[in-house]
């Protein structure tokens, strides 16, 4: 059996039709690394580092969380913020039976706004960023069902005058 830490980071590496270049890295998630709380079958709640988990069905715990999500645009490069967020991207491509997984576009070099889709069927989850004057803050984070389906058919944010 291969042990949690023996296990590689993973990383997806696509370019947005916008001439974005995002690039999504997730690790092994070892549960001595987080302070957990519930997340059992037996228990209805699950905290993960004192917050509530995205990713996740069944009081099961994940199997990788989200190390970081980076986006580059003309040489500029920023972090997302990529908390709380569990199992998101595996080895799904960019885009699959017409449905974009990520979306987003920057109107210069310090100001964007980016969507994702994480996950997948009842774990499935949303996340929205904007980076304003250099400064990446993440608006959304969320699996309501309503907001995950907006974004399934709006991937691109709207973009306001």
């Amino acid at each position: 059996m291969t042990s949690v830490s023996a296990l590689a980071d993973t990383s997806a590496t696509f370019s947005l039709p916008s001439g974005v270049t995002v690039r999504i890295t997730e690790a092994p998630f070892d549960k001595t690394l987080f302070k957990i709380s519930g997340c059992t079958t037996a228990s209805k709640a699950c905290f993960i580092n004192g917050r509530v988990p995205m990713g996740l069905q069944g009081g099961t715990l994940p199997q990788t969380y989200v190390k970081s999500i980076s986006v580059s645009y003309r040489g500029r490069s920023y972090s997302l913020q990529v908390s709380d967020m569990y199992d998101a991207w595996g080895q799904r491509p960019l885009e699959y039976k017409g449905i974009r997984y990520f979306g987003g576009k920057c109107f210069d070099a310090k100001n964007c706004q980016f969507r994702g889709l994480f996950s997948d069927a009842a774990a499935g989850y949303s996340a929205e960023w904007r980076v304003v004057d250099g400064m990446p803050i993440r608006s959304v984070l969320s699996g309501s069902d309503d907001i995950v389906h907006l974004f399934m058919k709006d991937i691109d944010p709207p973009e306001f005058d």
